[in-house]
């Protein structure tokens, strides 16, 4: 899974999009089987990883048919929204982390915990990391689970450092010194040699990642304490340092339709930020390409950054609620996991004991990369808990990224409102 836009996806999760087709209510088919359809989002190559899981489920199953429908990421939520309300929304659906608060608060997804503890479900909810559950869960209900998990890390362009003469993140990593220094280091070479040096993108999953590589904090113990922090505000003056520095390019100034994986895909970027779900479709180019942890500015030689998660919900006014729950549990399982995630899958494992699937292909060379950041890694929880919160810190943080605010001004902006908005939730 990819995180959309902080998030987050999921992810930002990713850019390239295909709408593959409307959803449509569910029904049976001629053969007698329960017909349920399924959306998510995703670029090309993300939708070919979901389908194999998809196959394989109606390969096994007498009695249930799923059909996949791609939705384009940039609506993604929107056009759920609008379809679950209208009563035209699928059987099942990815649920970004940043909004399935909301459809847990307006109770159009079905609560899961009681299913999972049945014989018909594919997986338990104790085969899951801890520590991904984030805004799922509500009063020890479970209402999405966590379809795979993709922890930031970097790639980066190894054609294009090597034609510039950059020395790369990796041989700063292997010195012990892939750091914030070496990043501003070698993104104001490519600067200096007519490319972008990173994709700066405004979510909240976004911009924590150089709040907490920098020991910063925005919450803790369900408080915010962004505004108290003095780690978080350096963070933030990085960033908006790097952007008008033009070490880094914000990516809401990109040009209509350009995203940072076309730039990267075009050698006009070095380096982005993002999960695994960006190398399916790079590897289907002839970009020579690596991972590299995101750069520290702490002791850690790995530093804590976002975890991105989807979550699968089924529609709890869905014709037919009990085999949505079914696939949901698949989908999600040890084999429906490994299914989609061997070889050039999209992400990393959510459940335990298939974590050679991350590491098991010759390209990109450093896979395992993305295990340790998911070791070292966590998700956004708190913020995440509040409908709508994700949204209005991305339009404060992207009023900075334009250089219309400070990163004082932002930072205290952005805590204001978050305990507003979470003690209206």
């Amino acid at each position: 899974m990819k995180k959309r836009s902080g998030v987050f996806v999921l992810g930002g999760m990713a850019i390239g999009l295909v709408a593959l087709a409307g959803c449509s209510s569910s029904g049976s088919s001629g053969d007698g089987k329960v017909e349920l359809t399924f959306s998510a989002w995703g670029n090309p190559a993300e939708l070919k990883v979901y389908q194999r899981a998809v196959d394989a489920f109606n390969e096994q199953s007498d009695s249930v048919e799923v059909e996949l429908t791609g939705i384009p990421n940039d609506n993604y939520f929107q056009t759920l929204t609008t379809r679950l309300q209208g009563g035209q929304a699928p059987d099942l659906f990815y649920v970004g982390a940043e909004d399935i608060s909301t459809l847990i608060s307006n109770g159009t997804i079905e609560p899961l915990s009681e299913f999972l503890n049945t014989d018909a479900s594919f997986v338990k909810a104790d085969e899951f990391a801890d520590g991904l559950w984030g805004a799922s869960q509500k009063d020890d209900e479970i209402y999405g689970l966590p379809v795979d998990c993709n922890p930031f890390l970097m790639y980066y362009n190894k054609g294009m450092f090597e034609e510039a003469g950059i020395k790369t993140p990796q041989e700063y990593f292997d010195e012990g010194n892939w750091n914030w220094e070496a990043m501003e280091e070698v993104t104001s070479q490519l600067r200096d040699a007519g490319k972008y040096g990173f994709v700066q993108e405004g979510g909240h999953g976004n911009i924590i990642n150089w709040v907490w590589s920098n020991g910063g904090l925005f919450a803790e113990d369900d408080q915010i304490v962004a505004d108290e922090n003095d780690l978080t505000l350096e963070a933030f003056e990085f960033v908006e340092r790097m952007v008008a520095e033009d070490n880094f390019i914000f990516s809401g100034t990109l040009p209509e339709g350009q995203g940072m994986d076309a730039m990267f895909m075009s050698n006009q970027v070095g380096m982005v930020g993002a999960g695994r779900w960006l190398t399916p479709m790079f590897l289907e180019t002839s970009i020579d390409f690596d991972y590299i942890p995101w750069p520290t500015n702490t002791e850690e030689e790995i530093p804590s950054v976002n975890i991105a998660t989807a979550y699968m919900s089924a529609n709890a006014k869905g014709d037919h609620v009990e085999e949505a729950m079914e696939f949901v549990s698949f989908y999600t399982s040890q084999v429906g996991q490994e299914t989609r995630l061997d070889g050039e899958g999209n992400a990393v494992p959510s459940v335990s004991g298939i974590d050679e699937v991350v590491v098991n292909q010759e390209k990109p060379e450093h896979g395992s990369y993305l295990l340790d950041a998911r070791e070292t890694g966590r998700v956004v929880g708190l913020e995440f808990t509040s409908p709508g919160l994700n949204k209005e810190l991305e339009d404060i943080y992207e009023v900075m990224l334009l250089g219309d605010l400070s990163p004082k001004e932002a930072v205290d902006q952005a805590a204001d409102v978050a305990r507003d908005m979470l003690g209206e939730s």
